[in-house]
């Protein structure tokens, strides 16, 4: 059994899924609660904007990344004492 670098891709998209759900909470209550004005308006959409722009600007570095790199290899012989 072998653990890879593909672990670390998981846990981002998970942090990503969180910042999503984050962001949608912060856009309704901006939306529901605050003024509707032009201020809050182009806020949110700056807000979108950015997020949307570093996201993709991560996806792409990401996408250079050879994710089958191996970090932990489980299937080393029980017979080697560590060279000894």
């Amino acid at each position: 059994m072998v653990i890879t670098l593909a672990i670390f891709y998981y846990l981002y998209l998970g942090a990503i899924l969180l910042f999503f759900i984050w962001g949608l909470f912060n856009i309704y209550h901006l939306l529901r609660f605050g003024f509707l004005s032009w201020v809050n308006i182009s806020i949110i959409l700056v807000y979108i904007l950015i997020s949307a722009g570093f996201l993709l600007w991560s996806l792409n570095l990401l996408n250079n990344v050879n994710w089958n790199t191996v970090l932990i290899d489980f299937s080393v012989s029980a017979n080697n004492s560590f060279g000894l």
